[in-house]
């Protein structure tokens, strides 16, 4: 992991370049002390001294913040225009467009994270469409997103409320990389890693999944570590087109990575509802999760508190019933409806600690 791409500050453009870890951009944190302009010098000087005391105090006492991540499947943030690169690139009309970057972004304000993952986004230019206009008043002045060889288009991406740093690392047999960012609190580095593996159409593809659980594993337990020359926090992202009960989230929890759904009941930690045909039946899935590995539960910077599937009620579906029972499903696209999502976002909150 030699070369990072900086996560765009707006309006800024991308640069990509060679980075050493001590270069990295820092969340800092801050205390200020008013000082009124007639104090004296001696007033002044005595109440530096009293500042400089409380710091220390509050140093010591190593305060912690909370910080929320989060990951959300949009379904087809795609525009209106046709690209002859990509075999399978769906084209919309502007209203359309404008439409789903609205909803995108009254379901993003509404999870208010502070770092939110995103699959199926199909470019960088409509993702600074949402973060700089519909998105412009909450504060994500960070993005990145890093072009796969999906034939739809459809990438990873990430935003931020904090600076970052971005790239990819390829997964064999999958045309979508995992977005790997890296972020730093007061030097030290924490990592959000976002994925999207392959689905279940056209075949269960079990074993694709299995070969993306072992590349996000070697991400996560080698190449960052490498890079780091340390262990560091790290949290992974995404929709794995699998649940925790399939092998290849097994194996990742055997690689030492802790499964935060878990801590939800199962009949409440479902995401996306999928109607089996064969069985006459609503499946009620667990695909978008959020792991963590050891130093993200319990570390010194970043310590896990909470995992929760985000529901809001403007979101879901509540006349769609299926064998007469009411199921809380989202409102996803349906012919020519431009819904939120096929996905209900998922987000933990963590203590981010200061030194």
């Amino acid at each position: 992991m030699n070369s990072f791409t900086v996560g765009q500050a707006l309006p800024d453009e991308l640069d990509v370049f060679s980075l050493s870890p001590q270069a990295v951009p820092e969340l800092h944190f801050e205390s200020t002390f008013p000082v009124r302009n007639t104090m004296s010098r001696l007033l002044l000087l005595l109440s530096c001294l009293i500042a400089l005391l409380a710091l220390t105090a509050c140093l010591q006492q190593s305060p912690a913040q909370e910080i929320t991540i989060g990951f959300w499947n949009v379904q087809n943030l795609l525009d209106e225009f046709d690209d002859p690169l990509l075999p399978y690139d769906e084209k919309f009309s502007p209203s359309s467009v404008q439409e789903r970057l609205g909803k995108d972004a009254e379901v993003i304000r509404s999870l208010n994270a502070d770092i939110i993952g995103l699959a199926e986004v199909e470019n960088a230019s409509i993702l600074k469409r949402l973060v700089s206009g519909y998105l412009s008043k909450n504060g994500y002045d960070y993005y990145a997103l890093l072009e796969g060889d999906d034939p739809r288009g459809i990438d990873c991406a990430i935003i931020s409320r904090f600076p970052f740093l971005a790239r990819s690392v390829d997964i064999p047999d999958l045309p979508r990389d995992l977005l790997v960012a890296r972020f730093a609190s007061n030097g030290t580095p924490f990592y959000v890693v976002v994925c999207h593996w392959k689905s279940r159409r056209d075949g269960n593809n079990e074993d694709v999944r299995f070969s993306c659980a072992k590349a996000s594993a070697t991400c996560v337990k080698e190449i960052i570590t490498s890079y780091e020359g340390r262990t560091v926090p790290v949290v992974l992202v995404g929709d794995f087109n699998d649940t925790p009960q399939n092998q290849s989230l097994k194996y990742l929890e055997q690689q030492g990575l802790t499964n935060t759904m878990l801590s939800i009941p199962e009949d409440a930690r479902w995401t996306i509802g999928y109607f089996n045909r064969d069985e006459n039946n609503m499946d009620l899935d667990c695909f978008d999760q959020i792991l963590i590995n050891a130093s993200a539960r319990q570390g010194d910077i970043l310590r896990w508190k909470s995992t929760k599937v985000h529901r809001p009620n403007f979101m879901i579906n509540d006349r769609r019933a299926f064998n007469g029972v009411k199921i809380p499903l989202p409102i996803d696209d349906y012919n020519e409806r431009i819904g939120y999502s096929d996905h209900f976002p998922v987000v933990a909150t963590f203590e981010l600690v200061q030194p």
